[in-house]
């Protein structure tokens, strides 16, 4: 399933069917969070943002892109995302998400190929509201790591993240509340995937049925 182009025309026919997050179960969440709509009615609002899930291929096989932030930069330090980031003035959320893909990891917005959006996510920590794109591409893409703001990317086979019962538990810090939280993760390639990207990538594995 994950290696032909049939996958991508299959998962645009599901994106077009996602109304919001609510309607599928998400085992990720770890605490109760305001909606996107409450964020940005908050004083101050939530700030903007958004990401790019991006899907492509290596040998054959349709992979995504996970990057590691480095050490001492904020509330998201050490922490496994997809390319994104804040909006600028004036800027739609869709070409910010483009825009950070090419600054981060080195691939231009015209080797993307837009073919949906999951849910708008509010994030608490940060106080961001985060849009993502999924995009995809049939290039032969070698990325470039921005060194000030990846230490490590990983490229994760889409086969994998479509595994049953892949979702696991523990408690996690939040430093924004000063306490743990038991919240649903994934293991990628031994680090510990959570939080608003973990979400995302639930969400994306939901619409294809796999609600655990």
């Amino acid at each position: 399933m994950m290696s032909g182009n049939q996958f991508i025309e299959d998962l645009q026919q599901r994106l077009s069917e996602l109304h919001s997050l609510s309607t599928l179960p998400n085992t990720i969440i770890g605490y109760e969070r305001p909606s996107f709509t409450e964020a940005r009615a908050m004083t101050p609002p939530a700030k903007e943002s958004a990401v790019l899930f991006p899907l492509f291929k290596r040998n054959e096989e349709w992979h995504t892109l996970f990057m590691k932030r480095p050490g001492g930069q904020g509330v998201h330090s050490d922490q496994l995302s997809f390319p994104g980031g804040k909006l600028e003035p004036f800027e739609s959320h869709v070409h910010a998400a483009l825009r950070e893909a090419e600054e981060e990891v080195g691939i231009g917005k015209e080797q993307w190929q837009i073919i949906g959006e999951l849910s708008t996510l509010y994030i608490p920590p940060s106080h961001f509201v985060v849009q993502p794109f999924i995009a995809f591409t049939s290039h032969e893409l070698q990325f470039a790591a921005n060194p000030d703001e990846v230490v490590e990317l990983i490229e994760y086979p889409i086969e994998l993240l479509m595994q049953p019962d892949i979702v696991r538990r523990k408690h996690i810090f939040v430093q924004k509340f000063n306490r743990e939280f038991e919240s649903g993760y994934f293991d990628i390639n031994g680090h510990t995937l959570w939080g608003a990207t973990a979400i995302m990538v639930q969400e994306f594995r939901s619409l294809f049925g796999f609600h655990n």
